[in-house]
């Protein structure tokens, strides 16, 4: 570049930059976005429910109340060349489609890592343990 050249041309994307800093025009669409607080309550992790024993649906006759944990959640689909591969062939016909009920999954899942037992008195005063029954940690799997 010469010392009598025009620099305005130079740096065409720091002059889009500083126009767009200005503000939105009338005319364009304006994408929500989320807030930090709600990004954070959609991500995987561990939720929890007080639910009486009777409603976990095991067959347990009994009043006391519970912390049954969970795990719920977005994550974040991140494509691997696995999951690229896999598309193209189902696209291409080269893979069967998958039988009717049968599914194939290609974004992550929130999952429990480990799970907790939990301890309950019955309403005829026995103890019952159920094991691996109420999550402990959580993570998006697949």
């Amino acid at each position: 570049m010469t010392p009598n050249e025009d620099k305005s041309n130079r740096y065409p994307a720091v002059e889009e930059t500083e126009a767009a800093r200005v503000g939105p025009s009338p005319n364009s669409i304006i994408t929500p976005v989320r807030s930090r607080r709600s990004t954070l309550d959609s991500q995987c992790g561990l939720r929890s429910i007080l639910l009486q024993v009777r409603n976990l649906g095991l067959g347990y006759d009994s009043d006391e109340t519970v912390l049954f944990k969970y795990c719920s959640g977005m994550c974040p689909h991140v494509r691997s060349n696995h999951d690229l591969t896999l598309t193209n062939l189902l696209v291409s016909g080269l893979l069967p489609q998958p039988e009717p009920g049968e599914q194939w999954h290609n974004t992550p899942c929130c999952r429990p890592t480990h799970h907790e037992d939990i301890a309950f008195l019955d309403n005829t005063h026995r103890w019952h343990k159920v094991e691996k029954l109420s999550a402990a940690g959580c993570s998006c799997v697949g």
